[in-house]
């Protein structure tokens, strides 16, 4: 009898230790599982330096061999392809690992380190990533996701033309839109560099000077009108305000008294511009003096009501009104 009671509990402790292995094999599997998943990166929640992660056991380069340690390259960095202001776009070719085209891919590209974006590849496995992208030296990596490889390069952003601003200027003041224009290293084009400006609708041609300046002089009337230069593919714009550049003072006359009236030149070089009155029907000239006043003495009519005046220089004209009353 005590002996089976001593096999009955050595049967007891054997079973209870074999639950106990059981439960701790089982805690150790569902840890080892936990801290897989824990490691496991889906590219549709990956953190924002994806690619620095994936490149941590991968030996990349940017030279011209097919395999880079024992990774085949599967990438070809490329070059911007096409620049606009605040933003460019960059194509990278990418390759399966027996060198076709890796066609309609879904590929992932990194903008120093941190930003992600998703492109897929085209029918020639080409990548071509479009972004906002602040003027600098950046470094874009890419990841080809049929191996892992990952390749970088570096870049240098700008703008193809800059220096265009908005103008606020009087009629016929000599001012000039001006840009200047660059090349795809980021060095002033030469001589001779044809830019379209765009005014009013109207087209204008003009070349660049030896540091890459080119300019155009604003003629238009009174008026607000966008402005644009143009060089290749790309362009800029601005506003170009033109303000009436005469000014008079009208107020009341009686008939038979002598109407002096006067026009002020607004702009730069104010002596000797010639300005022209019409008014009841008559023109009269007169040129302005060194304080850009120009008198005119014009004849009173007989009858009495409003009468139109108009002020001319050049191509701007300003309407006026004279009232005269009993």
């Amino acid at each position: 009898m005590k002996f089976n009671r001593l096999l009955v509990f050595a049967i007891a402790i054997a079973f209870l230790l074999s639950i106990n292995f059981a439960f701790a094999v089982d805690e150790n599997i569902t840890q080892a599982v936990s801290e897989m998943d824990d490691n496991l990166v889906k590219l549709d929640d990956a953190p924002q330096n994806t690619l620095a992660a994936a490149s941590e056991d991968i030996v990349a380069s940017s030279d011209d061999s097919d395999v880079v340690g024992d990774e085949i390259k599967t990438i070809v960095m490329g070059k911007v392809t096409k620049r606009y202001n605040g933003a460019i776009e960059y194509s990278a070719t990418f390759y399966d690992t027996s060198g076709s085209p890796l066609k309609n891919t879904n590929v992932l590209f990194e903008v120093d380190d941190y930003n992600d974006y998703r492109v897929d590849t085209d029918s020639n496995g080409v990548a071509l990533l479009k972004i906002l992208i602040n003027n600098g030296n950046h470094k874009i990596s890419a990841l080809n996701p049929t191996n892992n490889y990952v390749d970088s390069a570096n870049i240098k952003v700008f703008d193809v033309v800059t220096g265009g601003k908005n103008i606020k200027m009087y009629y016929d003041n000599g001012n000039a839109y001006k840009v200047r224009v660059f090349d795809d290293n980021g060095n002033p084009v030469k001589a001779g560099q044809k830019v379209t400006f765009t005014l009013n609708g109207k087209k204008y041609v003009r070349s660049t000077d030896k540091n890459g300046y080119a300019s155009f002089k604003i003629t238009a009337k009174p008026g607000t009108y966008a402005i644009y230069a143009q060089y290749k593919d790309f362009r800029i714009g601005n506003y170009v305000t033109v303000k009436d550049v005469i000014k008079a003072k009208t107020g009341k006359v009686k008939p038979g008294s002598k109407i002096k009236f006067q026009v002020k030149f607004l702009g730069k070089n104010k002596k000797n511009k010639l300005i022209k009155v019409k008014f009841n029907k008559k023109a009269y000239k007169a040129k302005t003096n060194k304080k850009g006043i120009a008198i005119f003495k014009l004849k009173n009519p007989k009858k009495t009501g409003k009468f139109k005046i108009v002020v001319i220089y050049k191509k701007s004209k300003v309407n006026y009104e004279y009232s005269q009353n009993w």
